[in-house]
């Protein structure tokens, strides 16, 4: 009877640090993505000329780049630029009831006029829980132009705004938002440049 007890205790152990293993090396795994983000990021930083990517916040330990890749990157799987947001991965019913609240109470047409998220313009409502796992927790600015629900991502890239996009009807996109991609179940990424550069533009049913 007390080889039994002692085989259970055996195989609780050996699991349990499996499961810690396991644990461990998704984090470790999600770190790792995360960091070679940062290295590809600072990459893109040197090419574009900016040479003092290592200067620190006064009062700060973490470099001046670091402070505004983890303010701006908001998970791994994102990547750096706006077209790079992967498809939604919660699908089931409760998957967007977060967004037709929010469309129920504020309405379709929150902002008007051709820029979404303009200077001084723009009349943003939080918004929690897209059908995103690794953001579902998280709190965006969001509002709705002529159809579509724009949701605003923190970014310090050369582009005045990006997110993504909820656009059943496939409704024109604002003439600002110089790009947008359909990435599934009627989301969008999209951004809005600052400068005149031209981005693609792919409605939902077109090829890229």
């Amino acid at each position: 009877m007390k080889v039994p007890g002692v085989f259970a205790v055996f195989l609780f152990v050996v699991g349990f640090s499996g499961w810690t293993a396991d644990t461990n090396s998704v984090a470790e795994s999600e770190a790792a993505q995360r960091e070679r983000l940062y290295q590809r990021w600072l990459t893109d930083l040197w090419k574009g000329g900016f040479a003092n990517v290592d200067l620190a916040l006064p009062g700060s330990a973490k470099p001046l780049a670091r402070e505004l890749f983890d303010a701006t990157v908001i998970h791994p799987s994102f990547g750096l630029y706006w077209d790079e947001i992967p498809p939604p991965t919660l699908t089931n019913a409760d998957a967007i009831a977060s967004v037709n609240a929010f469309l129920a109470t504020n309405g379709w047409n929150m902002q008007t006029g051709n820029l979404v998220f303009g200077y001084g313009m723009e009349k943003p409502k939080k918004i929690r829980g897209l059908p995103w796992k690794v953001i579902c927790d998280r709190e965006f600015n969001a509002v709705s132009h002529e159809g579509i629900l724009y949701v605003l991502f923190p970014s310090v890239q050369r582009h005045a705004g990006n997110g993504v996009a909820y656009n059943p009807k496939t409704n024109a996109f604002a003439p600002a938002i110089s790009g947008f991609k359909h990435v599934g179940q009627h989301w969008y990424a999209w951004g809005q440049p600052e400068d005149p550069i031209k981005l693609t533009q792919q409605y939902e049913g077109q090829k890229p």
